[in-house]
């Protein structure tokens, strides 16, 4: 009988001490409370003139400790979101992660196109239904308000295509309160009501800082709306280093968990109880100066690291990954994905996104989400870690086999051989195989796969019933009521 024998089947990975996470965390109350943060809803600032909270030089709103330790006990610590086939396969909780879609904006075939606000019905479709086929894509994501280029945004018409081609969870964002209720009033037409909504969402919403420390009036409205709604809210800061952060990535901590804070705070003085994600992309600007660098490896350690104040505080935590300042899948865009995707599941972060995203978030390539596929099943079979169990040691069949003996031929090397990994795209036949092969490329096996999927997958249809109140919803949004 072993004792006190410590099992590590699993990598284990974190970058921050604990003494390091109450540091950040006492200097970004300390923040809050003596310098504040701008909100610029007057409905919000009405709130916190109520509450124990300082509004003065109109919209400077600085917050005593005791309010925002109340506020951060009250977010549930688990989250779990439903498809439209109502299985609850997104758990945000202790040691769970789910891996999705970067935003659905544009999609192009070959890769991708720059991203002009202008969204055919049939490229979301197709671009759910693509994810809805792959196994390691857990959630689809619609248009969000991205920190770097603000293009498109979801609308109710999109989001039923999304539903159409797909029966994961989602993440939404939305142009304002009035759409926002469209898309709430949707969620609960396919999940059975408010009530089933509440406790099985079908869709997080996305509400964005404006950094530093700053509340728009429109972000302030959204989150109130979610947090009366109990809709999942994920509350991303733009920090990008040395223009709206400080430079220093300690710095950067500081502020945007100072900016979780603030949000925080406004969501309990609403409704206490809002389940809360951090989220946004703490990075550099990119190196033309137009929008931000996805690629930099600052973004990951940076995100790793809120990752690990996130787990400290009980909140959830997403991770953009899989996204490459590239302009076509190659070299470059896959060393970018595979190390992004492999520091965000090595975080623990609850939700990695991105996959798909491509010339520095302004596009998004189907062929992009097939090659993160399969990188995110490398990583998973590495997540797996090694089991030290009896029948993994295998020592009664070193015994047998002997010195000098052979495996091939024996049952334990055909049943374990069965759990390694076997790759679907990456070419390792040697050199004269892969020239009779045609000299297929990654960027080819890609387009290859991506193509058959098309071509063959068909999705759960969808209720006719449901389908034609969803589009009623739809089109009152479009005409403005």
């Amino acid at each position: 009988m072993k004792i006190k024998e410590i099992v590590q089947t699993t990598p284990n990975f974190q970058v921050l001490s604990e003494d390091e996470i109450e540091r950040i965390y006492f200097d970004a109350l300390g923040i809050i409370e003596s310098d504040g943060a701008r909100v610029k809803s007057p409905l919000a600032l009405e709130r916190f003139k109520k509450s124990e909270a300082l509004v003065t030089d109109t919209d400077l709103v600085r917050i005593p400790t005791v309010l925002i330790e109340a506020a951060l006990r009250c977010h549930p610590r688990k989250i779990a979101l439903a498809g439209r086939n109502r299985e609850r396969s997104v758990r945000l909780q202790k040691d769970e992660l789910a891996f999705g879609t970067g935003p659905l904006y544009l999609t192009e075939p070959s890769g991708g196109r720059q991203g002009n606000g202008q969204i055919d019905r049939q490229e979301i479709y197709n671009a759910a239904r693509l994810a809805d086929y792959l196994p390691n894509l857990d959630f689809i994501t619609g248009p969000l308000v991205h920190p770097c280029n603000q293009v498109g945004s979801s609308n109710p018409s999109r989001v039923i295509a999304m539903l159409e081609g797909s029966s994961k969870p989602m993440l939404l964002g939305s142009r304002d309160t009035d759409e926002l209720y469209r898309l709430w009033q949707m969620g609960a037409l396919v999940c059975g009501g408010e009530a089933q909504f509440r406790l099985s969402p079908l869709f997080a919403h996305y509400v964005e800082i404006d950094s530093p420390l700053t509340l728009s009036a429109g972000e302030a409205e959204k989150l109130m709306f979610c947090a009366e709604n109990r809709i999942p809210c994920i509350c991303a800061s733009r920090a990008i280093a040395g223009v709206t952060a400080p430079r220093a990535i300690a710095g950067i901590l500081v502020q945007t968990l100072a900016e979780t804070m603030m949000v925080s705070v406004l969501s309990y003085l609403v409704k206490p109880g809002m389940p809360l994600i951090r989220g946004g992309v703490t990075t550099a600007p990119a190196p033309d100066g137009q929008g931000c660098g996805y690629s930099v490896p600052e973004l990951a350690l940076s995100q790793a690291a809120n990752t690990d104040v996130s787990k400290w505080l009980g909140l959830g935590m997403l991770f953009p990954a899989g996204i490459t300042d590239a302009s076509e899948i190659g070299q470059d865009a896959g060393i970018d994905c595979t190390s992004s995707l492999f520091y965000g599941f090595l975080s623990g972060a609850d939700l990695i996104f991105g996959p798909g995203l491509m010339n520095g978030g302004s596009s998004t390539s189907l062929d992009s989400m097939v090659m993160c596929n399969e990188i995110i099943e490398m990583i998973k079979q590495i997540g797996k870690g090694i089991s030290t169990d009896e029948p993994y040691l295998a020592l009664e069949l070193i015994e047998k086999v002997g010195p000098g003996g052979e495996y091939l031929t024996q049952d334990h090397t055909f049943q374990y051989w069965q759990e390694w990994f076997r790759p679907h795209l990456i070419n390792r036949a040697n050199y004269e195989n892969w020239v009779a092969d045609g000299k297929k490329t990654m960027k080819n096996r890609v387009e290859e796969m991506r193509a058959r999927i098309l071509q063959t997958h068909v999705p759960a249809p969808m209720d006719p019933k449901l389908l034609a109140e969803l589009r009623g919803l739809a089109a009152k949004t479009e005409q403005g009521a």
